[in-house]
């Protein structure tokens, strides 16, 4: 009966943080999508249109991202609003994360031992800023140069500038560029736990770095699907040394390997596994 009356109280308390997130969330989102940054634009008899945070953010990405010869037009009527929702969405959830953060942290923290407070805080801490930086990196550098590398094809086609593009493809892509960007520079703390606790060891990763390359180039190929290899590149090499450096670090935060009952082959003294007629490490003969 205890753990019953324990468990309601653990959903109950989830429901009342999930509740301040809500709320929180949703005048977030109505702040930086009504607020009047220059109130005296409301009394204004000339235009109904007055500067909001989401509206001067969206110019700033205009600003930072699209090069000069590239040019936005909407292709439907409703397609500037639906741009101002979805960028009001994103930038209440930047607005609100300190809220979330802490709700999430006032949650877990009774639960945790001393242990794993050890381990989990500098890993929040660690992808935090490794998400950070890699929406920079998608901001400033992945976002800008799609358009900088698709602007050959456009000329090639017998296209001249400015080149046109639906507003809310345009975002569209920044945004996910953005987000996916930020993943990517992530990963590397997700191979260091699957190293610390055991799941995988720093051999796998050695054995089978050429299949995992190749992976990583694939989903940074999807992550920017419109800038060709050379932006591939560009987001591939940063996400790789990240990623070997968080094997190298894994290394010294692995247990301890435990003694194997499997046989070993005479040759390299591998562990073979399963009865075979070859050696799974070396290739050699068995029999």
């Amino acid at each position: 009966m205890s753990g019953g009356l324990r468990l309601a109280e653990h959903l109950d308390e989830l429901r009342r943080r999930m509740k301040v997130v809500f709320i929180s969330l949703i005048v977030a989102v109505l702040l930086v999508l009504l607020l009047p940054l220059r109130p005296w634009e409301l009394f204004s008899l000339t235009t109904i249109y007055y500067a909001t945070p989401v509206s001067l953010f969206l110019q700033g990405v205009v600003h930072d991202t699209l090069p000069a010869g590239w040019a936005l037009i909407p292709l439907t009527v409703g397609a500037p609003l639906e741009v101002l929702l979805y960028a009001s969405l994103i930038l209440g959830l930047a607005v609100d994360m300190p809220v979330i953060s802490y709700e999430a942290y006032r949650f877990v923290d009774p639960a945790l031992k001393p242990e794993e407070k050890a381990t989990i805080y500098p890993v929040i801490i660690s992808a935090t800023v490794l998400f950070l930086v890699g929406i920079l990196f998608g901001y400033f550098v992945l976002a800008r140069f799609i358009f900088v590398a698709m602007a050959p094809f456009y000329t090639a086609v017998g296209l001249t500038p400015p080149y046109y593009i639906a507003v809310s493809d345009y975002y569209s892509i920044v945004f996910l560029s953005v987000l996916f960007s930020g993943g990517a520079f992530t990963s590397p703390v997700f191979v260091f736990l699957l190293i610390k606790f055991g799941v995988v060891s720093p051999r796998f990763f050695r054995k089978n770095r050429v299949l995992i390359w190749g992976v990583a180039y694939a989903v940074t190929a999807f992550v920017t699907p419109d800038g060709g290899p050379i932006l591939d590149l560009i987001l591939f090499v940063p996400v790789i040394v990240l990623l070997e450096a968080a094997v190298l670090i894994g290394k010294r935060y692995a247990p301890a390997p435990t003694e194997s009952r499997l046989p070993r082959c005479r040759f390299c003294a591998g562990e073979i596994g399963l009865p075979a007629l070859f050696c799974p490490n070396c290739g050699k003969g068995l029999a």
